[in-house]
């Protein structure tokens, strides 16, 4: 993701400077400091009541044709939980229940720059997918039939699932 080159305060060139231990952009006028933080992302890791996994075949990059789980980012004003519902719903039409965190995770996107991913448990009663335009498809499947999800989070967000249904129940 392209950054900041001059400042947003006063439009002045923005300068490279070790600030706090790190490499920041400065502003050489009004000393702005550009801090380059993480963006935030939710993902659902969704069963349903016979126990098998919402996957959804993504329709856009990053990710253009790989499985994966549902989610997307944060907008402004909503909790991470919130963020995941509204992600959940508006790719597939359902609604659900966090169950629980599985955990945060960071991430670097060749398009977005560093990202901060939050990943929740979620279950759904009534499981009728109607997807947007976002995906090519989606569907609930059994651990043993998931398509192949090639993207690295996802797949260790679903191994950090299943040793977490070890430990507590599913």
């Amino acid at each position: 993701m392209d950054s900041y080159s001059f400042c947003p305060v006063c439009g002045s060139e923005l300068l490279i400077a070790e600030i706090e231990n790190r490499l920041r952009k400065k502003c050489s006028s009004c000393s702005w400091i550009h801090y380059d933080n993480p963006l935030p992302v939710t993902i659902a890791y969704t069963l349903n009541a016979e126990n098998k996994l919402l996957v959804v075949r993504r329709a856009h990059h990053p990710g253009y044709n790989e499985w994966a789980l549902p989610g997307g980012f944060l907008e402004s004003g909503e909790t991470p939980q919130e963020g995941c519902l509204r992600e959940l719903k508006e790719e597939t039409s359902l609604d659900g229940n966090i169950e629980h965190l599985i955990g945060a995770y960071h991430r670097h996107s060749e398009m977005y720059g560093s990202l901060l991913v939050v990943a929740y448990k979620v279950t759904v009663d009534n499981p009728e997918i109607s997807i947007n335009h976002e995906l090519f498809e989606a569907g609930f499947y059994s651990f043993e039939t998931i398509p192949p999800i090639r993207l690295i989070l996802h797949r260790n967000i679903i191994s950090d699932a299943k040793q977490q249904r070890g430990q507590t129940k599913p």
